[in-house]
């Protein structure tokens, strides 16, 4: 391999007079043209590449959107197809005696009943779940009358609260902690 790559220089040069029948190959960019003032210029007439700003976002965006637009599309067209043409609507029947349907089995169609089944929540947890909301809103107006009616009263009879909390640091109920059984201790030993 290094002798292939040691040979490629001399080779290119032994082809290039070989087709070339000797004369020296003239390039328009080579440093004796521009030295000299000839500098190429290769426009190509009226042909000219206008310069425009780049549309590569665009055209990034527009495939990407097409392709995964076609990716949810194609299968979600194509099941709904083959559920509306092979399963078709459901009918309605007589219930078997001891059996109790579910909720999502009153609906006809299969697509409606998946969504009720696996997506929807049941009647009954919607209710129970308004029920809540409602209780907690229910309290939160009793406390708020309550508390109005507790200021009304504090106001007609000029009363006011009357509990207070006093920080302590910890260190001096410890210290009076140990002072009481230190004294429990000493009186002990004293009698």
């Amino acid at each position: 391999m290094a002798g292939m790559s040691l040979l490629r220089p001399s080779l290119r040069q032994g082809f290039r007079l070989a087709f070339t029948s000797g004369k020296p190959i003239v390039t328009p960019l080579q440093r004796k043209l521009q030295q000299s003032g000839q500098v190429s210029v290769r426009n190509s007439a009226h042909n000219q590449m206008p310069i425009v700003p780049s549309r590569f976002e665009w055209q990034r965006f527009k495939d990407d959107f097409h392709f995964y637009l076609l990716l949810g599309f194609v299968p979600m067209l194509s099941t709904v197809a083959y559920i509306n043409i092979f399963i078709g609507p459901a009918e309605l029947s007589d219930i078997p005696e001891g059996y109790e349907p579910k909720e999502w089995e009153y609906h006809q169609h299969p697509i409606k009943r998946w969504f009720v089944k696996y997506v929807y929540d049941e009647p009954q947890k919607e209710y129970e779940r308004t029920l809540h909301f409602l209780r907690i809103r229910q309290e939160s107006r009793y406390w708020a009358q309550l508390k109005k009616k507790v200021n009304l009263h504090q106001q007609d009879r000029m009363d006011y609260k009357g509990w207070y909390y006093f920080e302590v640091d910890k260190s001096i109920v410890d210290a009076e902690k140990a002072a009481k059984e230190s004294d429990i201790y000493n009186s002990k030993i004293m009698k």
